[in-house]
């Protein structure tokens, strides 16, 4: 038992000092420019951009997050929205976002092309019949402001050889039990997990949320098409750019994900298919990625003997994982009504844990109504179709 509680006290400084690294990381990233990083040159002209929507099912709020990719203070861009059946149910409400838009936008028909990331192969038949030189690849669920166009296009002109600029995002407002454990999942670890591997080694990967790409880099790596048996297809997009010597750029635009009243079983699906992938296609920073869940091992900690030095333990943890909290309301979220959510901390931590454990115990997730397994590198094998009247899980 001495042996256990040393190991698990080992394990809460460990933590303990990754949060605060973390905390940094959110600071540094998220401070004001200071007057020697703002450019005073004359703005360039700004290149043509196509969006490119991938869209299957309807997601919460779809109609919200679609239209505001067509109201981009932005000079040329156009908007492609793709399905890869024409009797997908949301292509009536696709229809009419593109009748409502006051930009150049159109619907796309694809069933051709082969693949396991059906999304992906999505992508091909879009960028396909696409026409700038730029795309911006946007999951389903997103919404954004009418500035996001303009703000990754200066971001993506501040590269010296950008490959990809590419957004963290957000749930600012849940409005339900599943969606609070989901936002505060993106809030306290993933975020953070971001920004410690950005400062660490880089932007070596992409993030589906958006990704701004050069059409010329793209096909330098092979295009979609390279990564179409790939579940983490966002992350094997920026790695191969990285790979070829691109720069990848971390938007300090973070944008919104709307997920709806998403439900506790959503909620984790979605956590074990984001852990699994990650287990498959970067092993060793899954293994390292456990020492962050720092609240269970203090709280072991505290259950196998409550000293004076596990009740501190458990103390400074809970000032450390609050303190993370509220940087990101203060940095990122900037909602009040999130902080109602805040007593679920402790809970998600928990969960967060189980689900990293649970994630060492197979290779099966669930997408879209699909069962794959994921194997080695991050490629995904089809293994069962779920019947048509399940529930669907919402996000990307």
């Amino acid at each position: 038992m001495a042996a256990l509680s040393l190991l698990l006290f080992m394990l809460v400084i460990l933590g303990a000092v990754y949060t605060l690294f973390a905390l940094v990381c959110v600071l540094d990233f998220f401070r004001a420019p200071r007057p020697c990083e703002t450019t005073t040159s004359a703005p360039a002209e700004p290149l043509p951009v196509s969006i490119l929507k991938p869209v299957k099912g309807l997601d919460p709020s779809a109609s919200e997050g679609l239209l505001s990719f067509c109201l981009q203070d932005y000079p040329r861009y156009e908007v492609l929205f793709g399905f890869r059946e024409a009797d997908d149910p949301a292509i009536p409400l696709v229809e009419q976002v593109v009748a409502a838009a006051p930009c150049d936008s159109r619907l796309v028909v694809k069933g051709e092309g082969s693949g396991s990331n059906q999304k992906v192969v999505n992508l091909e038949g879009l960028m396909s019949e696409s026409r700038y030189p730029l795309l911006a690849v946007s999951d389903s669920d997103m919404v954004v402001e009418g500035s996001y166009l303009s703000r990754i296009v200066a971001e993506f002109r501040q590269g010296k050889r950008t490959g990809m600029v590419t957004s963290l995002y957000k749930i600012s407002s849940p409005s339900s039990f599943g969606a609070a454990l989901e936002s505060l999942d993106i809030a306290l670890d993933f975020i953070p997990s971001v920004l410690v591997a950005r400062r660490v080694e880089g932007v070596t990967f992409g993030l589906g949320a958006s990704m701004l790409l050069s059409r010329e880099a793209l096909c330098d790596i092979g295009g979609f098409g390279a990564v179409a048996d790939y579940l983490a297809d966002d992350y094997q997009l920026g790695f191969r750019l990285w790979q070829k010597g691109y720069e990848n750029i971390l938007s300090r635009h973070v944008i919104e994900n709307l997920v709806g009243r998403m439900s506790l079983r959503s909620h984790l699906l979605h956590q074990l298919r984001w852990a699994r992938t990650y287990r498959a296609s970067r092993p060793k920073g899954f293994l390292g990625y456990g020492i962050t869940h720092v609240f269970p091992f203090a709280l072991l900690l505290t259950c196998i003997g409550p000293d004076e030095r596990s009740l501190a333990a458990m103390g400074i943890v809970l000032v450390l994982r609050y303190g993370l909290a509220l940087a990101l309301y203060r940095k990122v979220i900037a909602a009040r009504g999130w902080l109602k959510w805040l007593f679920l901390v402790p809970l998600k931590d928990v969960l967060a844990f189980l689900v990293w454990l649970w994630s060492l115990c197979g290779s099966k997730v669930y997408w879209r109504g699909h069962y794959y397994r994921v194997v080695k590198g991050g490629k995904m094998v089809e293994i069962q179709r779920e019947r048509a009247h399940s529930p669907l899980p919402p996000g990307g």
